[in-house]
């Protein structure tokens, strides 16, 4: 069988491998995508999500990292925004917040100083 399929001992047809799967050239089963990586049908090998999103093992889609976090290339998970930054939905890096802002920690936007404070980034 081709990759991307699979067949098992004994059996005259191919079957695809389903999404969050892969499968090289004469392959028993698929295997799972490890977690950071994602495959459609029929796949022979996985791809890494791309930075700003995230994959559990064995998933056909990368998720968009929430705002307030973000993800490098190939992320099982997404990372808080450390205080004084922040990130929207989808971002690879936090931004840090500007002169006259603050946030606390995964925030999704920095908010202006109460009259009479100030921030020091």
């Amino acid at each position: 069988c081709a990759g991307g399929t699979f067949s098992v001992a004994g059996s005259q047809n191919c079957t695809l491998c389903v999404g969050g799967t892969f499968s090289s050239t004469g392959a028993e089963r698929c295997t799972s995508c490890d977690a950071g990586k994602r495959s459609d049908d029929g796949a022979s090998s996985c791809e890494s999500c791309a930075g700003g999103t995230f994959s559990a093992v064995g998933s056909q889609n990368c998720t968009a990292c929430v705002g307030g976090t973000y993800s490098s290339n190939g992320a099982s998970e997404c990372v808080g925004c450390d205080a004084g930054k922040s990130s929207l939905t989808g971002s690879s890096f936090c931004d840090s917040c500007n002169g006259g802002t603050w946030s606390n920690v995964s925030a999704s936007s920095c908010t202006t100083c109460a009259a009479g404070r100030s921030s020091g980034t």
